[in-house]
């Protein structure tokens, strides 16, 4: 490399390739760029202690910042796009008064297994700039030469379907993490929010009168006069299930235990949540008695998120 020259890393190219995707938007995230931050409590179940010595575990109310957003990295798209998909993100405020996060999405699992596969089928959906639209064979052939992709999209398509509510859409955080018990024993799983209310999607006439924001205004109405609710369930690997592939699905009936429930009870301002600094969601931010896997998508997230934060901020956003 010349004098003065500068390297591209591949968490730089994974967010370059998102926002052409996506368009460049000053200040928005390069995915989940349309949201809404609310407040409410976290309480962990009884069992959840047995199984972690995690401070969120223990049972005590714990304050909870929550992002409700739609996936798109395109600010302005509807809530009704039926690809777009949405997304939550939990922040839970512990006692010491450090926080550890949430993040997860309808998909059950990932549509690829490395950042390279990522940034690769990013790059096939690219628009081209002269009809606007991607090309799909070049879709096709990454599918093709990827098949855990098309397993991924079949599983995932019909959960990203618009639901009336966030509060009646699952969310899963398709990674494994380990729960670290009081003795040492790890138990290792994946976790999803499970709406309260159960999942309810819409009709398609329905999603074709529906406004551009109606999830955002659906949910404002919802905790203006309520709340709404999710239990935090996780689901025990079993042996040979794998721990560092978000893309393979756990077949078969599993052990599954409930962890805790979330209840959100109002809408706040983001900046108010963020006190200051961005609000960021970072799975890999934990707190002792709970461990992140190998999986190399997960390890990905936390640079690349990196890249984003900085281009927000650079942008005022």
């Amino acid at each position: 490399m010349a004098d003065g020259e500068t390297t591209t890393s591949l968490w730089e190219e994974i967010v370059d390739a998102l926002n052409a995707v996506n368009g460049s938007h000053a200040g928005r995230r390069a995915v989940h760029a349309k949201g809404m931050v609310c407040e409410g409590t976290f309480a962990a179940s009884p069992e959840a202690a047995g199984l972690s010595r995690a401070a969120h575990l223990q049972g005590d109310e714990l304050r909870a910042i929550v992002r409700f957003s739609n996936a798109s990295g395109n600010p302005r798209t509807s809530d009704a796009n039926p690809i777009a998909g949405r997304g939550i993100g939990v922040k839970l405020q512990l006692p010491d008064g450090e926080a550890v996060d949430m993040a997860a999405v309808p998909l059950p699992v990932f549509m690829v297994s490395t950042p390279e596969d990522f940034l690769e089928f990013t790059r096939a959906r690219i628009p081209d700039p002269d009809t606007g639209e991607a090309d799909p064979q070049k879709v096709i052939d990454f599918i093709t030469a990827h098949p855990e992709t098309a397993t991924a999209l079949q599983l995932g398509l019909p959960k990203l379907t618009p639901t009336t509510s966030f509060a009646t859409s699952g969310y899963n955080g398709l990674h494994a993490f380990g729960l670290v018990s009081a003795d040492g024993e790890t138990t290792w799983g994946r976790y999803s929010w499970v709406p309260v209310a159960g999942e309810q999607y819409l009709s398609d006439e329905e999603r074709e009168a529906a406004d551009r924001d109606y999830l955002r205004q659906e949910l404002g109405e919802r905790l203006a006069g309520g709340t709404a609710e999710f239990d935090l369930v996780f689901t025990l690997a079993a042996e040979g299930d794998t721990l560092t592939d978000p893309t393979r699905p756990w077949e078969g009936k599993r052990e599954q235990v409930v962890l805790g429930r979330l209840t959100v009870t109002g809408v706040v301002d983001e900046a108010d949540a963020a006190g200051g600094g961005p609000l960021v969601f970072d799975p890999n931010n934990l707190t002792d008695g709970i461990v992140a896997s190998d999986d190399p998508i997960l390890a990905a997230r936390s640079p690349a998120y990196s890249v984003s934060i900085e281009r927000r901020m650079a942008s005022g956003g």
